[in-house]
């Protein structure tokens, strides 16, 4: 009987070990992360947009734009754009086509906050115009242009934020100085110089959203919401009312073949109409990568 009751005890005490209690029972396992854009999708930095986003070209890589019809200071009129990224987040590009329209303009960016969720960058640039090199003017407005020089220097901070694989948002603030010189520089006679917002002093911020529909094709909306805007004139400076200065742009960008990208967008704002004669008006470019 002795022999019974051990076996007994033994066999309930392994029968209440199997069973763990409430407070023992295992953690649910971790859901898995979301996938990361992965090196070749047009979220991953090295196949992102540098246009109006924190990312610049990435290191050791060449990109040369080709574009027409741009709005607004460096994609104004023509693009012929070289850009080299050197690592580390910086970069260095010129517009050749501007040579042709009387500007000179360089400029450099530095993506210098790189993390997963967020990203940060500033983008400044230099740009010299002489009317007298503005040789597409004619009648009046060459009269005009030929008696300006202009000197403008915008520079801008934005902030990136992928949300998820399939949208990113991007929220830029911007502060553009400008200087007209030169007899013309106190008429407020519009110019080309004015027209694509070079000739003026100006504060504003522009939100982005993206939505990537593909691995190749992304959606992108943004719109541009002056805070101050004003005529650098000689000796005076009117101010400009956001009804001229605001603008919203739509595009689609794809990737064509590897490294080679092309956007359509449309524009809407009254910078349209001053350079173009509607405010409805649309713009191109290509971009390559090496």
């Amino acid at each position: 009987m002795k022999r019974g009751f051990c076996r007994l005890l033994t066999v309930g005490l392994c029968s209440f070990g199997a069973w763990p209690s409430a407070a023992e029972e295992a953690p649910p396992a971790p859901e898995p992360d979301a996938p990361a854009a992965s090196f070749d999708d047009l979220p991953s930095p090295r196949q992102a947009d540098t246009r109006y986003s924190a990312y610049s070209v990435p290191g050791s890589t060449w990109a040369f734009g080709l574009g027409a019809l741009g709005i607004g200071g460096g994609d104004a009129f023509a693009k012929l754009g070289a850009a080299y990224g050197f690592g580390s987040g910086f970069e260095l590009g010129v517009n050749l086509a501007h040579l042709g329209v009387g500007l000179f303009n360089v400029t450099a960016a530095w993506h210098f906050i790189d993390t997963r969720h967020f990203d940060l960058g500033l983008r400044a640039g230099v740009w010299y115009g002489r009317g007298e090199w503005f040789w597409t003017a004619q009648g009046l407005v060459e009269r005009i242009v030929s008696n300006l020089d202009v000197l403008s220097v915008p520079i801008a901070l934005t902030g990136t934020v992928p949300i998820e694989r399939w949208a990113q948002l991007d929220l830029g603030v911007q502060y553009t100085y400008a200087q007209l010189y030169g007899s013309g520089a106190d008429s407020p006679d519009s110019s080309p110089f004015t027209d694509a917002e070079l000739g003026q002093r100006q504060f504003f911020f522009r939100p982005v959203a993206r939505w990537f529909a593909s691995d190749n094709t992304a959606l992108e909306l943004s719109a541009k919401l002056p805070v101050n805007t004003v005529v650098a004139l000689k000796s005076s400076s009117p101010e400009v009312p956001f009804s001229d200065t605001w603008a919203v742009e739509g595009g689609l960008r794809s990737r064509l073949v590897p490294d080679v990208f092309g956007s359509l967008r449309l524009h809407y704002g009254r910078v349209s109409s001053a350079l173009y004669g509607a405010q409805l008006y649309p713009s191109f470019e290509l971009e390559m990568r090496f």
